[in-house]
């Protein structure tokens, strides 16, 4: 009777095991596939800001032709970011105060770029790692917490088990 209970033990104990190690993968790759294809869409953000928008425009340095976009996207609507630089003439055809106030200030109008939604979607998301660091946990270290709860867990499991 012993040796079929510490046989049950063993196989529910690497039963858990497996469990855990699977749940461990699971986690990390689909944190590593999120994570890498957002980076993918800022680092082309940023290109496509250096080849169309850097000429006018700066991150933090100051205001050019055009103001500095450091914060731009606390400072106004996703939607408001996606017209203007889409399509600029279409806020200045609207009379859209916004936009009439930077050319009152800097006097000139920002031209249609040409650039595709994802292009857009890309720019904003560059623009989106220029805001000032929020005070909290950065979103790539989240999945930490339930990682190192699954090990403690199963971890305390296991050596209930085989203990």
């Amino acid at each position: 009777m012993h040796n079929r209970r510490s046989l049950w033990q063993g196989r529910l104990a690497r039963g858990l095991g497996l469990l855990f190690f699977a749940a461990l993968w699971v986690f990390t790759a689909t944190n590593i596939g999120a994570q890498g294809d957002k980076e993918d869409n800022v680092l082309q953000g940023k290109a496509i800001f250096g080849q169309n928008c850097s000429t006018c425009h700066t991150m933090g340095r100051g205001a050019l032709v055009g103001p500095d976009l450091q914060g731009v996207t606390a400072k106004r609507e996703e939607s408001w970011l996606r017209v203007q630089i889409k399509a600029p003439s279409v806020l200045r055809a609207q009379n859209d105060p916004i936009a009439r106030s930077n050319f009152e200030k800097f006097g000139i109008r920002m031209p249609d770029l040409g650039l595709t939604e994802q292009q857009v979607e890309a720019v904003i998301a560059y623009l989106k790692t220029a805001e000032p660091a929020p005070v909290s946990t950065p979103a790539q270290y989240f999945p930490t917490l339930p990682i190192g709860m699954l090990a403690i867990v199963g971890l305390t499991l296991i050596g209930l088990i085989a203990g």
